[in-house]
């Protein structure tokens, strides 16, 4: 998995956009068949707001091999809840996967948090077992609290 902040041109590129996940095949790693596998991605400070998230499925996933693995959901969110900002949808090339999705629902973490990308598996199959797959995730991160923490304080004189 890749997750990094986005340069200034890929910024202007994409406005109110502030980072950039990528999560293949390669790093689905639970072998447990029916089992999900939640991927921590980022951490959330308190102050920080998540603004947008959007998804871009780059190339479906798929286990080449077996064309009866058919549904692999994909859902977006914290450690209060795995949808917190994108519910699940589907990414499996066998399924009818969604290739764009966005959204805009304003979280703001009072405390600590994580940013996770979870991988659902079907019955009797393992996330493992899948061998193709490209997900493309943007975020939009607001750390405002540490901007208001640089501003110095005025010094005034009470009259």
């Amino acid at each position: 998995m890749i997750f990094r902040s986005l340069s200034t041109n890929e910024r202007a590129e994409a406005p109110g956009y502030t980072h950039l996940c990528e999560v293949t095949a390669d790093d689905l790693t639970q072998a447990t068949v029916a089992t999900a596998q939640t991927i921590t991605v980022s951490t959330f400070n308190a102050g920080d707001q998540m603004i947008r998230v959007f998804w871009y499925l780059k190339k479906s996933f798929q286990n080449t091999a077996d064309a009866a693995f058919n549904t692999t959901t994909v859902s977006v969110g914290d450690t209060a809840l795995v949808t917190t900002h994108l519910a699940a949808a589907e990414t499996n090339t066998n399924g009818s996967f969604v290739t764009y999705r966005t959204g805009n629902t304003l979280v703001l973490y009072t405390a600590a948090d994580i940013l996770t990308v979870t991988f659902n598996a079907m019955a009797a199959k393992a996330l493992s077992s899948i061998n193709r797959g490209d997900l493309v995730l943007l975020f939009g991160r607001s750390r405002l609290k540490e901007l208001g923490d640089s501003i110095a304080s005025p010094r005034y004189a009470k009259p």
